[in-house]
């Protein structure tokens, strides 16, 4: 919820400091010794960066990791006196120091790790299978939303899995409606056309594929035969969220559906859309479809008109 003027809400605001709030006790952040060794969090984290990159630099660790450059130094001082560290001039350029753990430091590590695996483990096992995955994709969203390093995700296309046709139904209602103001009408239309794919389906010539960026679902796009035109294929559910656009994920979609269509025999592909759907009218140009025929009015867009396309193979 965003304040008047653009700004973040306080209701928000509030909201992220309770989970802070909330999170630190949790883990036990705030206690002398982090999962009750004589470390504290800021010095395992040092000794975990150290442990998965052994001969990094204080600046890997700096940028990794975020501390502030002369708290790190004081750190990684405490940590070599401890004997848990130990320092070397590097070969490439002896301004530069990487940073080793020692054997007591390995010892360390492990002990950190194994406790940090049970604690976890602890926190995890009262949830059951669903709950395991609200809770991930949850995460993942909140690394998603709030990580700054411009990270750019990995977009795939994938077969059909259980659940992903009710997604398929929910984001049409929602995206349609949100973005383009669609009525009511569009949400009992889509879930018109589920059951007869459902019942219907045969893996020879229907298929709904899913695209993904960073293991989530962001896009959608099926074939499915029917009776009343044999040998043509009818394209149908074709999505794309607005994080994964402008990455070549909808024409992705189109060919794989179209590569299947010529590899099951299909004479024809058509599909209905909207005349005011121009981003994916463009990629249904792109890729040879031509206008056929057009509907004055559209139950559940007044202001624009019903679309045939076809693409013959």
């Amino acid at each position: 919820m965003r304040a008047r003027g653009g700004g973040v809400s306080a209701s928000i605001t509030g909201t992220f400091r309770e989970f802070n709030r909330f999170y630190t006790v949790l883990i036990g952040s705030l206690s002398r010794g982090y999962l009750d060794t004589e470390y504290t969090l800021q010095e395992a984290r040092v000794i975990f960066e150290v442990a998965t990159n052994p001969g990094c630099t204080a600046r890997k660790i700096q940028f990794r990791a975020g501390f502030d450059q002369a708290y790190l130094s004081r750190l990684i001082t405490r940590l070599i006196q401890a004997g848990v560290i130990r320092r070397t001039t590097s070969a490439e350029d002896r301004r530069e120091q990487k940073l080793f753990l020692t054997q007591a430091g390995r010892l360390a590590f492990r002990t950190l790790d194994e406790r940090a695996n049970i604690q976890a483990r602890k926190l995890l096992e009262r949830l059951g299978s669903d709950e395991f995955d609200e809770l991930c994709n949850s995460l993942q969203t909140v690394q998603r939303l709030l990580d700054v390093s411009g990270r750019v995700e990995r977009i795939t296309v994938r077969d059909e899995k259980t659940g992903d046709l009710g997604w398929v139904f929910q984001r049409h209602a929602v995206v349609y409606r949100k973005e383009f103001g669609y009525n009511a009408v569009f949400e009992s239309y889509v879930c018109d056309g589920l059951a007869p794919y459902m019942k219907g389906y045969d893996s020879s010539k229907d298929r709904l594929w899913i695209g993904e960026m960073g293991g989530r679902r962001v896009g959608s796009i099926a074939v499915h035969h029917v009776t009343n035109r044999p040998g043509w294929a009818k394209l149908r559910w074709f999505l794309v969220e607005k994080e994964a656009r402008g990455r070549g994920l909808g024409l992705r979609l189109l060919r794989t559906a179209v590569g299947f269509c010529k590899k099951a025999g299909y004479r024809g592909i058509f599909l209905w859309t909207v005349s005011d759907l121009d981003a994916a009218r463009r990629l249904y140009e792109g890729v040879g479809f031509q206008l056929v025929e057009e509907k004055e009015g559209c139950a559940w867009a007044s202001w624009a008109h019903e679309q045939r396309w076809e693409l013959r193979l």
